[in-house]
């Protein structure tokens, strides 16, 4: 009588060859995830630099309109006085006149990072009167 049985060729995988297959992915899912929500950040980065893009221009165009700087963003056109969301709220903003002891003749911008965002290695944005822009390698 001949042995009825499983050939070589249709036994499957075994346990370690699973096991080394869930280790390969592992180990590839731990380099690629952090890639993948630095890529995430810098890309909600361009919201807090639009935000402050945006917020300058108001301030400059009421400037032009009133011969001085304004640390009220209800005057620019925003909803609220103290810290204004971002479009897509990644970032808070708000306007001082530092480094200037009067608003009159200077203005910084500021954009706080909100919730994941501040994780961002760049931190909090800024741009002021003079169009400095920091921190400079993440304009």
């Amino acid at each position: 009588m001949k042995h009825i049985g499983f050939s070589k060729k249709f036994r499957g995988f075994t346990l370690i060859e699973l096991m080394i297959a869930v280790a390969v992915i592992a180990i590839l899912a731990t380099i690629a995830l952090p890639a993948y929500q630095d890529s995430i950040r810098k890309s909600k980065r361009s919201d807090g630099k639009a935000g402050l893009v945006d917020a300058a221009s108001r301030l400059e165009q009421y400037y032009l309109d009133n011969k001085t700087y304004t640390v009220q963003m209800t005057n620019l056109g925003y909803s609220a006085d103290a810290s204004v969301a971002t479009t897509d709220s990644h970032y808070k903003m708000s306007v001082s006149n530092s480094p200037c002891a009067n608003i009159a003749s200077c203005y910084t911008v500021t954009a706080i990072p909100q919730g994941d965002q501040a994780s961002d290695s760049c931190g909090t944005l800024t741009i002021n009167s003079m169009g400095t822009k920091t921190p400079s390698g993440c304009w």
